[in-house]
């Protein structure tokens, strides 16, 4: 997981805004699906794991919203969602004037601050992971988690770096 994170936080630091956003959407998945016995997520397993670990952070964003904001971003590259309770989301980036603005209802659209919003998801995931790095689901997936591999991945390719 630590190597998910930290690609988060150098994406952020790097301003790929939306490069950050889209791993950060994706994180309730994969916890979800390494909790899972057969490694598997789906969109109530993601819906139960941000009730569980994220929605008391965001009181104004149901699952619902954020399962379907994810969809919408990951899959149709849109802010927005039929299946939401706001026509769109409104993700803020640091500016000049050094405003940030989080958490806001616009008419009908919520306002984040991305970066405040992807180290909520960052953390809440550490949360998650120091508390279920010793389920049997979790070290049973764990090994087929996306990782860098600096010298491969036997028996497939070795001696190079990969991300497998």
């Amino acid at each position: 997981m630590e190597v998910i994170l930290r690609e988060i936080e150098n994406a952020l630091a790097a301003r790929l805004y939306y490069a950050a956003l889209l791993v950060s959407l994706s994180l309730p998945d994969i916890c979800a699906a390494l909790e899972s016995p057969d490694g598997q997520t789906s969109s109530a397993k993601y819906k139960v794991w941000y009730d569980a670990w994220m929605a008391p952070l965001y009181p104004q964003m149901t699952s619902n919203d954020l399962y379907s904001l994810r969809c919408g971003v990951v899959h149709q590259g849109r802010m927005g969602h039929d299946r939401m309770q706001y026509a769109r989301v409104l993700f803020t980036v640091p500016n000049a004037q050094g405003n940030v603005f989080h958490r806001n209802l616009l008419n009908d659209a919520l306002n984040l601050d991305v970066i405040i919003f992807c180290r909520d998801m960052v953390q809440c995931v550490e949360q998650w992971y120091a508390a279920q790095q010793n389920d049997p689901n979790v070290l049973a997936n764990l090994p087929r988690l996306v990782q860098f591999r600096p010298r491969g991945l036997s028996p497939y390719m070795v001696g190079m770096p990969l991300i497998a």
